[in-house]
């Protein structure tokens, strides 16, 4: 019996290292090459908006827990069970447009009153000039609440983005759409749209030790589905509207010395309309977007299974535009459409940072990470008011195989598999590889021969998405590290059951 048959049962794992695919069992067998020549870019990290779950969750009695849960690496014991913290460094601000009860607000009935983000600017008829009297800087507290934890637990990347202007900025009043689906922002109110982004991001600096490394003015603006009585707020923008407002925010955020700060665009629903507002920008516009922030969707909430990725990636490349996956979401708790467009996203688009939505959902629905059943505390703390904890997803699991391993600072590099990520760091010499397997059972032969070294210290971790079945039940199964002399010749297998998802980390790698 070889050494790699004996690894294989000695460990009790499905990780298995060896010279020859003849070795291992009758599964198919794959081989996936590294290459570090070839580096995409430099990772800005993972992380998710705050908005809706942080309004919720921010200010109740444990609110501490779901800040440990997505933005540490540590172990987090709720109840009898441990999970593994996400370790997310970047957090998206929804800076709101809602009233606190204004009479000349129209408030929509569809929308639940942990989407209605308070928004600062409260009085509609002071002038440009007045700073104080007419903000109120205590609402909202729940929301930034949360942004501190995420800061004081190592979140490092801070981005303010509306969904709306301010409701009286608006032709209807009603910061969750217009009357017809058509621009919602008043021209007369479009410069102030402006001065209260970016009279927020000063503040933010100023009073909440908060640098916003962007602002983006827009959420999915080409979309003509943003109609009152919305069930959230959203806001359309023409194309010739978002021109001026671009170039109104870069001027504003200069005026108020933030001249560090990206004005970003445009946040659109899919990459094709963002390929398209791309294209149909001008030169003079396109020079003020400071990062191209697209969404992972298509035709309203469908994951993106479009070609257009690679297009939208050259367009942003061609231009020396940094791009983010800036909101993704999907329904299936599983994780495993979650992988497969991490996947897609990262091996077509290329982008530097990617953002989940909603980390935290109300119980029923499948897109949260974790599910809680959201309890009102009026937008304040209150220290009596616990937020219940019900389950963590599937899904939690599977984006922690790429969270907790492929850190900031990473370089994505190639890999010749399409179900696989590769990253490096050449500080600490660590090569992290994820690979998904959504198909049948098979072996995955790497090829490491393009380093100029390997060391011997390998760890594996494996989360299996549908277990049963002969498939083992593995959240995360964690294996190593092991000390194994076959890493010399720079090659390792690993068997994979149906549906899971490995990643591998393998330490004292030198380019």
């Amino acid at each position: 019996m070889n050494r790699a048959i004996i690894l294989f049962f000695l460990l009790g794992t499905v990780f298995t290292v060896a010279p020859s695919a003849g070795q291992h069992s009758s599964a198919t067998s794959i081989t996936a090459t590294v290459d570090p020549t070839k580096t995409w870019n430099t990772w800005d990290g993972w992380g998710s908006s705050l908005a809706w779950w942080a309004r919720a969750i921010g200010g109740t009695r444990n609110a501490n827990l779901y800040a440990d849960l997505i933005y540490t690496t540590s172990d987090i014991s709720v109840a009898e069970e441990k999970y593994p913290g996400l370790g997310f460094n970047i957090a998206r601000y929804n800076v709101g447009g809602g009233g606190i009860k204004e009479p000349l607000e129209r408030k929509s009935t569809q929308m639940p009153w942990f989407r209605d983000i308070h928004g600062y600017w409260t009085n509609p008829y002071s002038p440009m000039t007045d700073y104080a009297s007419d903000w109120n800087w205590a609402t909202d507290a729940n929301q930034r609440s949360m942004m501190f934890m995420a800061r004081d637990r190592g979140a490092n990347l801070f981005e303010m983005f509306s969904d709306s202007p301010m409701w009286w900025m608006n032709e209807n009043h009603s910061s969750s759409g217009s009357d017809g689906g058509g621009d919602c922002l008043n021209p007369a109110y479009s410069k102030r749209f402006a001065i209260y982004l970016s009279t927020v991001a000063r503040y933010a600096r100023d009073h909440w030790n908060i640098d916003f490394r962007s602002v983006e003015a827009f959420n999915e603006p080409s979309p003509g589905w943003w109609k009152f009585p919305g069930r959230q707020e959203g806001c359309h923008f023409d194309l010739s509207t978002q021109r001026t407002s671009l170039a109104e925010l870069r001027s504003a955020l200069d005026t108020v010395g933030l001249r560090d700060v990206l004005a970003v665009g445009s946040d659109e629903n899919s990459v094709d309309d963002a390929l398209s507002t791309w294209n149909n920008l001008d030169d003079r516009t396109r020079l003020q977007i400071g990062r191209i922030n697209v969404h992972g969707y298509f035709a309203g909430t469908e994951p993106y299974r479009g070609a257009e990725r690679e297009l939208l990636s050259a367009a942003a490349a061609g231009a020396s535009k940094p791009l983010w996956m800036s909101e993704y979401g999907d329904g299936d708790a599983s994780g495993l459409t979650l992988a497969q467009s991490i996947l897609l996203d990262v091996r077509g688009l290329h982008p530097k940072a990617w953002i989940y939505w909603q980390p935290v959902e109300p119980e029923g629905s499948g897109w949260g990470l974790i599910n809680a059943d959201y309890v009102d505390t009026d937008d304040q703390a209150n220290g009596e008011i616990t937020t219940p904890f019900v389950r963590v997803n599937r899904k939690y699991f599977v984006l922690g195989q790429f969270t907790r391993y492929i850190r900031q600072g990473f370089k994505i590099i190639d890999i010749d598999d399409p179900n696989s990520m590769a990253a490096y760091d050449d500080q600490t010499h660590r090569l992290v590889i994820v690979t998904l397997n959504s198909g049948i059972e098979k072996c995955v032969k790497y090829d490491l021969s393009r380093f100029t070294h390997i060391g011997s210290k390998f760890t594996g971790i494996a989360t299996t998405i549908a277990p049963g079945h002969g498939v083992p039940d593995w959240k995360l199964r964690r294996d190593g590290p092991w000390t194994i002399n076959e890493l010399k010749k720079k090659r390792f297998w690993s068997r994979f059951y149906p549906n899971t998802i490995q990643t591998f980390l393998i330490d004292g790698v030198y380019e």
